[in-house]
C-alpha cells in the first residue's frame, strides 16, 4: 500500500477557490493559468481574459441559460482538451440557478418572490451539483466567488467571512478545493499591488494545502499563477 511518506507536493489539476470582494483580482488571477483554458463567465468579465488563450460561453440571466450551462458544461467533460477551467462567478451563477429554479416550480412567496424550502433548496442542489461535476474534471479548476460578510442580528458584530452561497454551500463547497485563497488589495509605493491570502487570518478561512506544514507560501502571495509556482517549485524560498 502507498505510504504518505512517499507524497509530495502536485501542481497538477489544482482545485482552487478565490473569494474577494469587487475589484480585488479575483478574474486577474484566473486569467493568469494556464492555458489553453475555458471560462464560464456568468459575470460578464471576459475582457480581463483578453489576449490569453481561453474559449468561453457568456450567460444572460434567464432560465434558459442555466440550460444552456448544463449543455455547455456536458460536452466540456466529455471532452476536456483545456488546461484550465475556471467559474467567474458563482455569485451570478447562483442567480441563474433561481431562475431556473423559479422556472421548474411556479409556487411562489405571499410577496410574489421565492420560497425558502423551495426554491432555494432547488438552487442549492443545482449550484452544489455542478460544481462537483466542474471540479471532477481533469484540468486545473479555478472558482471564483465573492465575498459575505455576516452579522449577528441583534450586535450586528461580524461572525463570518466567507463566499456568497447559498445556505450551508458557504461552508461545505470550499472543502471541495486543495486552495482556498482570499483575494486582496495593498497600497504600495502610492500604487495598488493585488494580493492573495493563503492563511486564515481573523474570521477569513484560507488554505493551502500546497503549502503545507513547510509553509511553502507566503501568508500573502503576490497574484498570479506562475509567483504561486515559484515559491512552490523552490520550497518556499522564491
Amino acid at each position: 500500500m502507498p505510504s504518505a511518506k512517499d507524497v509530495k507536493a502536485n501542481t497538477q489539476h489544482l482545485k482552487i477557490m478565490v473569494i474577494g470582494s469587487y475589484g480585488t483580482g479575483k478574474s486577474t488571477f484566473a486569467a493568469s493559468a494556464p492555458t489553453p483554458g475555458f471560462v464560464f463567465d456568468f459575470d460578464g468579465h471576459i475582457l480581463t481574459y483578453a489576449g490569453r488563450d481561453f474559449d468561453y460561453e457568456t450567460y444572460d440571466m434567464n432560465w434558459q441559460s442555466w440550460v444552456k450551462f448544463e449543455k455547455d458544461l456536458l460536452q466540456l467533460r466529455k471532452d476536456c482538451k483545456y488546461k484550465t477551467v475556471v467559474v467567474d462567478s458563482t455569485t451570478t451563477m447562483t442567480d441563474l440557478a433561481m431562475e431556473r429554479a423559479l422556472m421548474l416550480d411556479p409556487k411562489r412567496s405571499p410577496t410574489g418572490g421565492p420560497i425558502w424550502n423551495v426554491h432555494y433548496q432547488m438552487v442549492r442542489n443545482l449550484v452544489e451539483g455542478k460544481l462537483r461535476q466542474i471540479v471532477s474534471l481533469p484540468a486545473n479548476v479555478i472558482v471564483l466567488s465573492h465575498i459575505d460578510i455576516k452579522r449577528d442580528e441583534s450586535t450586528g458584530a461580524i461572525i463570518d467571512i466567507g463566499p456568497l452561497l447559498t445556505g450551508q454551500l458557504s461552508e461545505k463547497v470550499p472543502g471541495y478545493f486543495d486552495e482556498v485563497y482570499y483575494a486582496t488589495t495593498r497600497r504600495e509605493k502610492g500604487v495598488t499591488a493585488w494580493y492573495l491570502q493563503t492563511v486564515p487570518i481573523g474570521l477569513t478561512k484560507a488554505r493551502s494545502i500546497l503549502s503545507g506544514k513547510e509553509h511553502r507560501l507566503p501568508d500573502f502571495v503576490p497574484n498570479d499563477w506562475q509567483e504561486i509556482m515559484k515559491y512552490i517549485e523552490k520550497g518556499g524560498q522564491k
